[in-house]
């Protein structure tokens, strides 16, 4: 409004806005004290209310309404404050966007907030593809950055592909946790001779979690199309399928004769029906330590490592870097995972690029 209407602002602006706002939020301390640090959120959130109103009267200009930085106001504002009785209050977080949709700075509409590992960060991730030959420097072959929502085994398909563009395909990749799923181990193999190397996602079923059977209890027969469960029963039919989520699975069914009168049937699922759905046989890997898609060790013929995957933040109230991060706000470190490394980067002062591009990463 100070740009486009600096007149009409001028004469309109409530006096205390200016003690309030005339230095960037991110130069100033909170108050201490929860109460008064609600009571500031509240006040914010009141301020930006009376604000958005104003520019919706009918004598306000409508080019105003349109401005970016005015529907980015508007979306954060719907996102963190709803109005009871006349009252301003800040949502909780579960009535707040998930991570994916909720607006996290105005200077950057497309950073998000994240969690991974106990480290919260608002920003992006970045995934680093470096080789790791034992006789060779190590050479950072790509670099991905993505949202911080992002799942990390969506990057190993479009990495793999760009590597694949360069001529630059190790025969093994090693991978940190995150990235390995037995679909991602057999698309590598098939897609492009590439093993791919590191921990298989762990099942997250209740079976796993409460000591029942889950889907690495079953023998499965691609040949034959047949599963077998953990007490002796066979499967009586094979549907090869689609999840909820699009992906392909198989369907196996068992009959009601060798699941009613199991014993452990309630190890095994809690619905009424007698199936189970797995993923296809091309795609059922040894999950075992020291089978050749977990037996993490560097070196060897071409052998690239991808891990990397730290938080980049470059919002306003990022930590100030650490002794141990070493200096300036891009910090290497090696962790103790053989083939994890993690990328921080802290203290990124977003004062300069207030309104324009971040720089490059």
């Amino acid at each position: 409004m100070a740009t486009h209407e600096p007149e009409r602002l001028a004469g309109w602006a409530p006096p205390e806005w200016f003690d309030r706002y005339a230095i960037r939020f991110e130069d100033t301390r909170l108050p201490k004290g929860k109460a008064k640090q609600t009571e500031l959120i509240e006040q914010i959130g009141a301020d930006g209310l009376r604000l958005l109103t104003a520019l919706d009267a009918p004598d306000a200009p409508g080019s105003l309404r349109l401005l970016d930085r005015v529907q980015n106001l508007r979306q954060m504002w719907n996102q963190q404050y709803f109005v009871d009785n006349g009252q301003v209050h800040r949502r909780d977080l579960k009535d707040r966007p998930p991570g994916a949709d909720r607006l996290v700075t105005p200077y950057d509409t497309d950073a998000r907030g994240s969690v991974k590992r106990g480290i919260f960060w608002d920003g992006y991730e970045v995934h680093l593809t470096e080789t790791c030959e034992p006789d060779s420097p190590n050479l950072i072959t790509y670099v991905a950055t993505t949202a911080s929502t992002a799942q990390d085994v969506r990057l190993v398909a479009p990495i793999h592909a760009h590597l694949a563009e360069r001529d630059l395909l190790p025969d093994r990749h090693l991978v940190d946790a995150g990235y390995a799923t037995a679909r991602e181990v057999v698309t590598a193999r098939r897609n492009h001779k590439v093993t791919l190397v590191g921990p298989i996602l762990a099942s997250t079923s209740w079976q796993t979690k409460d000591g029942g059977f889950s889907q690495a209890d079953f023998a499965v027969d691609g040949e034959n199309r047949q599963v077998t469960c953990p007490n002796g029963a066979t499967s009586s039919r094979w549907a090869e399928d689609r999840s909820q989520e699009g992906t392909a699975v198989v369907r196996a069914r068992f009959p009601p004769s060798a699941c009613r009168p199991c014993k452990t049937r309630e190890q095994c699922t809690r619905s009424n029906s007698h199936g189970d759905e797995l993923p296809p046989p091309q795609c059922v890997v040894d999950r075992n330590p020291t089978s050749p898609h977990t037996n993490i060790s560097p070196g060897g013929p071409t052998a690239h490592r991808l891990a990397l995957v730290g938080p980049s933040s470059g919002s306003p109230g990022s930590p100030l870097p650490r002794k141990e991060d070493g200096p300036g706000p891009w910090a290497v470190a090696r962790v103790p995972h053989p083939s994890a490394w993690r990328l921080h980067l802290r203290g990124f002062d977003m004062s300069p690029h207030a309104g324009r591009p971040w720089p490059p990463l």
